[in-house]
């Protein structure tokens, strides 16, 4: 299969990193590692220094993304998920070159786009959801709740991981939030996707909308938590929720009051166990479009 051609805005970088006898596909393997943590990023972060100027504002980074998706493009087929979840990942990964925003290494959107990349995080519509597990940490922040919590992961995961933990989606898929259907449509997705890997133990989520306080305040974000609350699952109260939990994101209002200090929510963690999952989804196949 002939490799794809280098997009436009994109040759300048390609053609320094030959320049320099560096082959960009190699490079962009770096991206493989890449997570939140500042070491993962170190080789990127080198590579653009050599580079300079060349490297842009994230030209460098595009570049690597468009060598590691014309890598992993070829074997989204063969992951075991649903195929409504392989169509939208395709169209996450073909897009990441042109993607909206300021993918720069150091920042939220250069994880999310590296995952992305490197099948490591799957679309399911406003969510996504990446493979990790609940931290033992979790326990001690439940207070209270930390036995309730013990008991339920003992007896109904027997384990802490492998699970689906979610994420809110990039924009604009994220704006769909508020559509109850979206988000049963998102839900959908991922159960069935555990059901293709009975390895997975949940789905698992832990944000500042699953606390009971923030969904009497909005009631539109209900639809986020009753699946877990309604078809199985729990949903404990942990710490407070830090103000880069996407707590000050689509409210002006939320945003001034929480800055000010009027407002604070907890994170909730929400669990919901693989088999009660896949029997919600398999009752629900409505939302199979």
């Amino acid at each position: 299969m002939d490799s794809p051609a280098i997009p436009e805005h994109l040759k300048a970088v390609h053609e320094e990193l030959l320049r320099q006898g560096r082959d960009p596909r190699q490079a962009s393997a770096s991206l493989q590692a890449v997570t939140e943590n500042a070491s993962t990023q170190a080789p990127i972060r080198e590579l653009k220094a050599v580079l300079g100027d060349a490297a842009g504002v994230d030209a460098l980074e595009r570049l690597l993304l468009f060598h590691a998706t014309a890598c992993a493009l070829p074997r989204v087929d063969e992951l075991r998920v649903h195929d409504s979840v392989k169509r939208l990942l395709r169209t996450e990964m073909e897009s990441l070159p042109v993607a909206r925003g300021t993918l720069r290494v150091g920042t939220y959107d250069f994880v999310w786009a590296a995952r992305m990349a490197t099948l490591r995080r799957f679309p399911a519509g406003p969510m996504d959801w990446v493979i990790s597990g609940v931290p033992r940490s979790w326990m001690w922040q439940a207070g209270t709740g930390m036995f309730r919590l013990g008991w339920f992961t003992a007896t109904r995961l027997r384990g802490f991981r492998p699970c689906f933990v979610m994420h809110v989606a990039r924009r604009p898929r994220s704006r769909a939030l508020v559509l109850e259907k979206e988000v049963n449509r998102s839900y959908y997705r991922m159960a069935r996707s555990l059901e293709l890997q009975p390895e997975m133990r949940a789905l698992v989520a832990a944000a500042w909308f699953h606390d009971p306080r923030a969904e009497a305040h909005y009631p539109h974000l209900s639809a986020l938590s009753r699946p877990y609350r309604e078809n199985g699952g729990i949903i404990v109260p942990l710490g407070p929720a830090s103000l880069d939990s996407g707590v000050l994101e689509g409210n002006a209002q939320r945003r001034r009051q929480v800055e000010a200090g009027e407002l604070s929510y907890r994170v909730g963690l929400a669990i919901w166990p693989r088999n009660e999952a896949i029997a919600w989804a398999r009752a629900h196949p409505e939302y199979d479009a």
